[in-house]
């Protein structure tokens, strides 16, 4: 949001306060991509511990998502994004970065937003295994629905209700085992907003110093 003033439905419920240990940039998504990726990985991680996770992503979540598997103890971490200033983020958290194989991970995770690529996170899940699938998909495309039966797996593409996870997700941050900063690529003054938002920033964080005006 770039507003001034913002109206905040049953806002007494809704704001979560962020906690003084906690630096603000580098938790400027605490209430949005953060939370998400925690739940799109922390409550099978907790059903499956040790699980393996393929996070096939173009962008914050699903660098969030590595980070989070690899605090909470997943075996293995695989992160596929053609961008090698992503893949190397990933690495730095300890994810690998190569083409996914068949029938290899418990948990699979999808934020690109393109129906092939959930369409390949499907294909990468063992039997029973479970894709979340955080993409905006505005054009149509083919799931493998026949490869998706035989094998069992089970597919959940949604919004999400971040609010119920966000104090674990907050808890989480301020742990240390995390480091989500990695993610934040640039740092801006306010008044750079009209001419920075058009481009392309991985995660770019606005700074205002309210204290000057």
């Amino acid at each position: 949001m770039f507003s001034d003033l913002v109206h905040v439905p049953y806002a007494d419920t809704m704001l979560v306060p962020l906690p003084t240990s906690l630096d603000p940039v580098a938790m400027a998504s605490a209430s949005d991509n953060w939370s998400l990726a925690y739940r799109l990985v922390a409550p099978h991680l907790q059903a499956r511990p040790g699980a393996r996770v393929l996070v096939i992503a173009r962008g914050s979540i699903g660098l969030y998502v590595c980070d989070i598997a690899r605090a909470l103890g997943a075996a293995d971490v695989l992160y596929v994004d053609p961008d090698p200033v992503h893949r190397e983020i990933a690495a730095g958290y300890g994810a690998r970065t190569a083409e996914p194989i068949r029938h290899g991970f418990e948990l699979a995770v999808e934020s690109t937003g393109r129906v092939d690529q959930l369409a390949l996170a499907l294909r990468c899940l063992v039997p029973e295994g479970f894709c979340e699938s955080a993409g905006n998909h505005f054009r149509p495309g083919e799931l493998p629905l026949l490869d998706m039966y035989l094998t069992g797996v089970t597919l959940r593409i949604a919004r999400d209700n971040v609010r119920a996870h966000l104090p674990d997700a907050l808890d989480l941050a301020g742990s240390g085992l995390v480091d989500p900063a990695r993610v934040v690529s640039t740092v801006l003054d306010w008044e750079q907003l009209p001419e920075a938002l058009p481009e392309r920033h991985l995660k770019p964080v606005f700074v205002r110093d309210l204290t000057k005006e």
